[in-house]
């Protein structure tokens, strides 16, 4: 009998929006079937979704209709860190991963962090135009305060914040940022390395900064966070930069501060920008004097996207081993309401026999793991399950055939052999 040859999965991926050629090519090199479409947009994409199993997007919204008529859709990746343009709850409900990859832009963001800073400090922006009009202007272009000894309160320490702390660093600034429960042991670490002293409230880091820089992602608990009774807690004269998302300013109240208090923002986010690349664009915010604007354009840079090209090869290779990168949607292990551990002789059948009981229980599985032992003779799974646990199931387990040993952990009790 000829021996079974395995071969990689070939999947038919589309990638909605512009990204790096090295990440189609990286594809292709794995025999997937890559389809570039960067003319997709929100309104078009379910056209586009016959058959396709991985969907890429950076900027183009997939809303509940484009997820519902997908026939084969098992993955959506978003290039990039925030999720906020993804109806995942829709993805969710329909058994679709979405998974993110943060981290790889987080250089880029930073970089434009302080490009929007220095630009407000110095007038760069208006100098060059002046400069392009024939205008020398010496005297009022040397009137800068300067940035060392300034205090910087950054809102959000994740990768992208922690970026920002580090270069502020570098100029002499000092960094506060607000105490968080549930940061790994790792962040707690870098915080401490850096130097950011930490706070209790946003309020308290806002009223000790000369600079506030925001890097949270856009979601219902931060939509219009730099709001009017936030604002009222920021020094006068005080510097907003905001390069996350435009949701998260309460424009009319930052230009009520900018008009009144001689508050100034580096924006490179704005609520109602334009959803594709080009277009026209009018708005107060942007075109008030004391702002200095860029086009959402944190992320795009040349390093930055060579790295989100890497991250969806890593990303779509992970799914393929079994192991999704960056899951958004799935619920975290000890989820269920009872655990149901099982040492078990690595015997074909014996997981199949497991579930068939926990059928038998109407117990739900939400999570499973099982390892297999140096030697590969035994085996333990790990079950976590919703549901009641009936008198009989540890008994009813261990009558299994190659089961070596029961444990049940649940709001009654607990036993084991």
């Amino acid at each position: 009998m000829p021996a079974l040859c395995l071969v990689r999965r070939q999947m038919k991926i589309l990638i909605a929006d512009k990204v790096h050629q090295s990440a189609i090519t990286g594809l292709e090199s794995l025999g997937h079937e890559v389809t570039s479409n960067p003319a997709c947009t929100e309104v078009d994409l379910h056209e586009h979704l016959e058959d396709i199993e991985v969907l890429v997007v950076r900027s183009t919204r997939v809303i509940a209709e484009s997820i519902e008529a997908a026939n084969a859709l098992e993955l959506i990746i978003r290039a990039g860190a925030g999720t906020d343009t993804i109806d995942v709850e829709a993805a969710s409900s329909q058994g679709i991963y979405v998974c993110n990859i943060p981290g790889r832009n987080a250089v880029a963001v930073a970089e434009l962090t302080f490009g929007l800073l220095l630009a407000i400090d110095r007038r760069i922006a208006d100098g060059v135009i002046d400069l392009r009009d024939g205008v020398w202007n010496k005297k009022l272009y040397s009137k800068a305060e300067g940035l060392q000894g300034k205090t910087m309160g950054v809102i959000g320490l994740g990768d992208i914040g922690l970026c920002v702390a580090e270069r502020a660093k570098a100029f002499g600034i000092k960094v506060i940022g607000q105490r968080k429960p549930g940061r790994t042991p790792q962040i707690e670490q870098k915080i401490r390395q850096i130097g950011v002293k930490l706070v209790d409230t946003k309020e308290e880091l806002v009223s000790q900064s000369n600079i506030v820089s925001v890097h949270v992602p856009y979601n219902h608990e931060t939509n219009a966070l730099i709001n009017r009774d936030l604002l009222q807690h920021f020094m006068d004269d005080a510097i907003l930069i905001n390069t996350s998302r435009g949701e998260i300013v309460d424009e009319e109240a930052l230009l009520e501060a900018i008009n009144q208090r001689g508050l100034k923002a580096g924006l490179d986010v704005f609520r109602d920008e334009p959803s594709k690349g080009e277009g026209s664009f009018r708005s107060q915010i942007a075109s008030n004097p004391s702002v200095v604007g860029s086009h959402h354009i944190g992320a795009s840079t040349t390093q930055a996207s060579k790295a989100i090209a890497q991250g969806i090869v890593d990303a779509i290779t992970s799914f393929e081993q079994g192991s999704p990168l960056n899951c958004v949607n799935q619920s975290p292990a000890g989820d269920g309401t009872s655990q149901v551990r099982v040492r078990h002789l690595d015997r074909v059948g014996v997981l199949a026999s497991v579930l068939s009981a926990l059928r038998a229980a109407e117990l739900n599985v939400q999570y499973m793991d099982n390892k297999v032992f140096a030697g590969k003779n035994a085996a333990v799974s790990t079950i976590e399950v919703v549901g009641d646990m009936p008198s009989d199931l540890y008994e009813n387990l261990l009558r299994l055939d190659n089961v070596l040993g029961v444990s049940l952990l649940d709001q009654r009790n607990a036993k084991s052999v």
